[in-house]
């Protein structure tokens, strides 16, 4: 029942997404549209040990007194990874571009994995995450990647996860119709 409501949330906005960047192109104009996705239909909570993570880091930044504990409680944040079958859909539904191109991506895995490396893993959260965290607590962004750094240098297991179940990303290529 969430991740319904989560899908369709999805659907509404990326579709409202599409419907304003087709105002900002003209006819033929293209984009590239890249997002955290996953490689199939089924819905698994395979991934949740990332969110849980970094709700554990912000909840030891409130302990600390870094970041005030009512914006945690208040703190939420709505993630859905669509699959490319959902993403071609909506795409198609909207109206107002054609696909050129859609790959979906997995990362390499395994203990060698870039993201595996504690700086190289804080640096992609921090690309993602950075506009949200600040907007809702404001400048903590800097002793967040050094509470999360510090973490994941010393817990095996979530570099282990990580290693394990890479995070999938979707590429797909537009033309404006």
């Amino acid at each position: 029942m969430v991740i319904e409501a989560y899908a369709q949330q999805f659907r509404k906005d990326f579709t409202r997404f599409l419907e304003l960047r087709a105002k900002e192109l003209i006819p033929g104009g293209r984009m590239v549209v890249s997002l955290a996705g996953r490689d199939s239909d089924v819905i698994t909570p395979k991934f949740s040990h990332l969110w849980e993570f970094i709700a554990q880091n912000l909840s030891i930044m409130v302990l600390e007194g870094v970041i005030d504990k009512a914006k945690f409680d208040s703190f939420y944040l709505p993630v859905y990874e669509p699959s490319d079958k959902e993403l071609r859909e909506i795409i198609q539904d909207e109206g107002s571009f054609s696909i050129t191109e859609m790959q979906v991506n997995e990362p390499p895995s395994g203990p060698d994995s870039a993201l595996v490396v504690p700086s190289r893993f804080v640096n992609v959260i921090r690309a993602v995450f950075e506009p949200i965290i600040v907007l809702h607590f404001g400048q903590v962004m800097d002793e967040f990647v050094r509470t999360l750094e510090r973490r994941w240098s010393l817990e095996g297991s979530l570099q282990d996860e990580h290693a394990r179940n890479p995070r999938t990303t979707v590429a797909v290529s537009l033309r404006k119709a």
